[in-house]
């Protein structure tokens, strides 16, 4: 097993060494060690291979002299935390450290950075580290770092990728930067990539790989194992027989191969029991062909049936992510966020706005049913004609919340440790919503009740309750993680109930108040 270690003590001669020799003593053999002093601290880094118990080893090095705080964490996503808190401390040593994790684990540290420190990490980083991180960057940091690096540099990167990740990648570029980029590719790999730029991203033409294995019919089994050998194809378990024309016919699998003579012909052992796509199909009408027919691979034809290339369950599986976590977010009334971590406060406030409006707007229906019946209800009814309206809409503002941060602990971007972040950025967010929509809540109230006193206390009563249920929307699903209570179960139905309480306590306490100064 890979372990992190954090040590943080009194900065002094051998602090390292003496932590290096209790590893090396309980059998632990140190793979990485970086330390840095600060205002008299020190602060050190292991990446360990360790077979033994991890809390005895924290307790052994926690009774190291000077010794103030020990962290110990499996290498993973549960060491994110520990990693991107020493990383900011020094952001030098993220391109030493970046070789020991998974490409995923290290994003999932860049997000949990500052932007002004991931611009310090993003020229540090060595070119095969950057290989396998631009394919899985979200749409933000890849932005950020085709801003921090040269063309040329992001072009030895690409050149290390299958041509579909590279075309993904490119796609995801801005326009200027991705006309830098393909100016300096080799003819042959743009020659390679062209099928692919030539369909959306999210088609099975912008999915597809063309690193795929295809022989004729005729060709026997011993050329087609020699070729194979080679490994300059991304499938390596299924061939694909086509015919002199590319069409195709049908489909080998590898372990077959090693069950013939090597001079067996393909045709003999073809199968036909395929089914394909067209290169314009959309990516998620390929996942549900795939998961219906259990298949790895779907072939991807054109009109002709020309062979073109193949959708792999790679890249269904992010198909399905991607989808369920855009149809979450729908649900909720936000729009696509890709990280809740590296999103701007103006971008929050952009997804979420609109349909804030519109769910407000609706809820106003309400409002105007009772308000038709103001002759002869009184001006108490008029009153409580607002509150569904008031309800409601906290409650919308803090399920907007609930469903961000859910899906950002759902992805592992969020850990209870983020409340202060959350909290700042609903805070920020949420105020920057109310006030847009407070003089927006007083027209609408004005307009069906005639009344400035009335409509004043409306405005107030919906700018405090967006604020207080946007906040409480964010941190109920931490919390709820935290109790290791699924935030998605939890979330909804506590939510609700506790906006309708906040909700009617602000209305009649902003009511009573306004009421008794105008």
């Amino acid at each position: 097993m890979r372990y992190v270690i954090y040590v943080e003590g009194v900065d002094r001669p051998g602090l390292l060494r003496d932590v290096s020799d209790i590893i090396s003593r309980y059998e632990g053999n140190i793979l990485y060690s970086v330390g840095y002093g600060s205002k008299g601290i020190g602060y050190i880094l292991f990446i360990i291979e360790y077979e033994g118990s991890p809390e005895y080893l924290e307790r052994v090095i926690s009774n190291v002299r000077g010794i103030h705080k020990v962290d110990i964490a499996e290498l993973g996503l549960d060491a994110v935390d520990i990693i991107s808190g020493f990383i900011k401390g020094n952001p030098s040593v993220a391109s030493s450290i970046a070789p020991y994790m998974h490409p995923e684990d290290f994003i999932m540290v860049l997000i949990r950075l500052d932007d002004d420190v991931r611009r310090k990490i993003y020229s540090t980083l060595p070119t095969n580290v950057l290989s396998l991180i631009l394919p899985e960057l979200p749409k933000e940091l890849l932005e950020e770092v085709s801003e921090v690096i040269p063309p040329k540099t992001l072009v030895n990167a690409l050149m290390k990728l299958e041509p579909d990740d590279l075309v993904d990648v490119l796609q995801d570029l801005s326009p200027s930067i991705r006309r830098a980029v393909i100016k300096l590719l080799p003819k042959e790999k743009i020659e390679e990539i062209r099928p692919l730029l030539a369909y959306p991203p999210e088609t099975a033409g912008g999915l597809m790989t063309t690193s795929v294995p295809k022989y004729r019919a005729d060709a026997t089994i011993a050329e087609v194992l020699n070729d194979l050998g080679k490994g300059k194809y991304e499938i390596s378990d299924i061939i694909y027989v086509v015919d002199g024309e590319d069409r195709l016919l049908g489909y080998v699998t590898v372990p077959s191969l090693f069950k013939a003579s090597p001079n067996t012909k393909l045709e003999r052992l073809l199968r036909r029991d395929y089914v394909v796509v067209e290169p314009m199909t959309d990516q998620e009408e390929v996942a549900k062909l795939m998961i219906k027919f259990d298949m790895t691979k779907i072939p991807v034809v054109d009109a002709d049936g020309k062979l073109l290339g193949v959708v792999t369950i790679d890249d269904v599986t992010d198909v399905l992510l991607a989808e369920e976590s855009e149809d979450m977010l729908l649900f909720g009334g936000v729009m696509r966020v890709e990280h809740y971590l590296t999103a701007r406060v103006k971008d929050l406030f952009k997804k979420r706005f609109v349909w804030l409006i519109f769910l407000y707007l609706v809820e106003n229906i309400t409002a105007r049913i009772v308000s038709s019946y103001s002759d002869i209800i009184s001006k108490v009814a008029i009153l409580a004609a607002f509150i569904p309206m008031i309800l409601d809409t906290g409650g919308n503002a803090g399920s907007q919340s609930a469903v961000l941060v859910t899906r950002a602990l759902a992805l592992g971007e969020l850990t209870i440790r983020d409340v202060l972040r959350v909290l700042s950025k609903e805070l920020l967010t949420s105020l920057l919503l109310s006030i847009t929509i407070a003089p927006i809540a007083f027209l609408f109230a004005y307009g069906v009740s005639f009344n400035v006193t009335v409509s004043i206390a409306v405005a107030l009563a919906v700018l405090l309750v967006i604020m207080s249920c946007s906040v409480i929307g964010g941190l109920l699903p931490l919390f709820a993680s935290a109790l290791k209570i699924d935030p998605a179960v939890i979330s909804a139905p506590l939510l609700t109930t506790i906006a309708d309480i906040i909700g009617l306590s602000i209305y009649f306490v902003t009511l009573s108040i306004v009421l008794k100064i105008i």
